[in-house]
């Protein structure tokens, strides 16, 4: 495993995190169902294991949030494990809810639902651009302060408004973001998935790579695999929003490289989002142990500027 920094947090975070999206024990959450327990606790002993010690999960990620918690005080590694979640999710009806009310009432449910006192990097989920940003940012701050977080981030947030917020910040000398999460991969959606999502992929989104660059300001990428578009079969999820000419090709290309290191396709497509200029970190949620360890081994393939573009355009450059 290879680790990466983000400002605020002394200890070193994996580039590649375990995403819980999918990961849960409980389908009612005062219903006990051990061998969904027993089933989640083994995927996070292996990527303990393999070196995995970054954890993304979120309030509004059903059963994870209690699930990673759990897992976490059986196995006492709170001081080795990095904890990432989120809050200020919209409401089921797409109501914004990013005020400082909802920073406080979300980061109690978490802390609570993991069973910790603090949380590594609390990350904003999802803007809503007519908010006002600096009473939100004074509220992380308090929370810092109380110790109950240590660095601050954003989740799918347009870098022009993460500018704004980092100008508000350093107006009032509050303590700006550490980190910022978007979706990334070598394939580019076709459409968002949901309402507000944002993504650093295409052409259009080349100013806010170039904007991460020069701010050297870290990314979780989200969806970093494609949400399983370089695996077979093929999710629905990936059908929907990854399916295009333009990926099938991209797809080709990865399945050459693939073949002329001895890798899987899977490995080349972490491997591009790992050797991008992005100081980035790929977010990948995985089912299986099997998937876990392969996509540990992405890191040791190492793809050079030439070859990052080759796999985009198909044009050597």
């Amino acid at each position: 495993m290879e680790y990466g920094k983000v400002a605020g947090i002394d200890k070193p975070v994996s580039r590649i995190v375990f995403g819980t999206d999918r990961l849960g024990s409980r389908h009612l959450s005062w219903l006990p169902e051990h061998g969904r327990e027993h089933s989640a606790f083994d995927l996070l002993d292996r990527s303990f294991e393999l070196g995995y010690n970054a954890f993304d999960t979120a309030r509004i990620y059903r059963d994870s949030e209690r699930t990673l918690g759990a897992w976490v005080r059986r196995c006492r590694v709170r001081d080795d494990v990095v904890l990432i979640s989120k809050g200020c999710h919209p409401d089921r009806k797409g109501h914004p809810r990013l005020n400082a009310a909802a920073v406080t009432r979300d980061l109690h449910s978490s802390l609570k639902a993991l069973g910790t006192e603090s949380i590594d990097l609390y990350l904003l989920h999802y803007d809503a651009p007519s908010a006002t940003v600096e009473p939100v940012m004074e509220q992380l701050n308090r929370h810092v302060e109380q110790g109950k977080i240590t660095a601050i981030g954003v989740s799918n947030w347009s870098h022009t408004r993460i500018d704004s917020a980092i100008e508000a910040a350093a107006r009032l000398g509050l303590r700006s973001f550490a980190a910022a999460s978007a979706q990334f991969s070598l394939a580019e959606w076709t459409r968002a998935p949901w309402p507000g999502a944002v993504t650093l992929g295409g052409k259009e989104q080349r100013s806010a790579r170039e904007w991460y660059c020069a701010n050297d300001l870290p990314v979780f990428a989200w969806s970093s695999l494609a949400r399983g578009f370089f695996s077979k079969p093929r999710s629905d999820f990936a059908a929907a929003y990854f399916a295009s000419e333009q990926n099938n090709r991209r797809l080709e290309r990865a399945g050459v490289i693939a073949r002329e290191y001895g890798v899987t396709v899977a490995q080349v497509a972490l491997a591009y989002v790992l050797s991008h200029r992005l100081r980035a970190f790929a977010v990948v949620g995985c089912t299986t142990t099997d998937k876990l360890t392969k996509n540990a081994r992405a890191l040791s393939l190492k793809l050079d500027d030439a070859t990052l573009g080759w796999l985009e355009t198909g044009r050597l450059r």
